[in-house]
């Protein structure tokens, strides 16, 4: 599976016409500290220097209900969405300091609406909110700036654990459309790309402690809920 993953990040480098000595894939769980340590140390080895830090990997749990979450589910969800994050940053400061770099933490606005079939996940989010404004306060004076992109339902693979998951999908689709303010689409991944590429870039050089929703006004209409009868796991 990793080896796929790295061929699959190699040919896209490749047909974005970029060229692939300036590609660098690390693959594992990022739960695991050596992990952690894999993906900044190799970086700065390969580049000699760390200027930006997206930290987009996560994981959800959906259930009916609060009542059906498992310890288990509660501590994946926990240990990738923000532990991993919180010392995956830890790591990367001294090099970030070095090149008065920036962090943008992918994030969700799950943490500003009420999901109650997603309860832990939205915590998370929300943990992972608030650490984005405290690391802006407290590495603002390193000259680093801290922010985070929130986006609201995109059709991607978080829910990769479901049987379902294309369905799931398909319905999720259809009834934020209904809902957000912005009609004839749904978000899609490049959306991210782009908030996450000016928030990296010199034009948000006075931005920092800033969560961005990129929603199409989704957070203002509503609690977000899942097709109950797409929930096998």
């Amino acid at each position: 599976n990793a080896k796929k993953k790295k061929s699959s990040l190699a040919k896209a480098v490749s047909v974005s016409g970029r060229n692939q000595d300036s590609f660098l894939a690390v693959t594992g769980n990022l739960t695991n500290p050596t992990v952690r340590e894999e993906i900044i140390d190799q970086t700065v080895k390969k580049f000699e220097r760390l200027d930006i830090l997206v930290a987009n990997a996560g994981v959800a749990g959906v259930t009916i209900s609060f009542l059906h979450d498992t310890e288990e589910t509660y501590n994946i969800i926990f240990d990738t969405n923000l532990k991993s994050v919180f010392f995956l940053i830890q790591k990367a400061v001294p090099h970030l300091e070095k090149t008065k770099g920036n962090i943008i933490n992918i994030s969700s606005i799950a943490s500003s609406m009420t999901s109650p079939m997603a309860t832990v996940y939205s915590l998370s989010k929300v943990a992972l909110d608030y650490l984005t404004r405290c690391l802006a306060v407290d590495l603002g004076p390193k000259g680093i700036r801290v922010n985070s992109v929130n986006p609201g339902y995109f059709p991607t693979l978080i829910l990769r654990n479901f049987d379902e998951i294309d369905q799931i999908n398909e319905q999720l689709g259809k009834l934020e459309l209904a809902q957000q303010p912005l009609k004839g689409r749904i978000g899609v991944v490049e959306d991210v790309a782009k908030t996450v590429a000016f928030l990296a870039s010199d034009e948000a050089s006075f931005i920092t402690g800033e969560h961005i929703k990129v929603d199409g006004g989704r957070t203002f209409c509503g609690s977000f809920e899942f097709p109950k009868e797409g929930l096998s796991k």
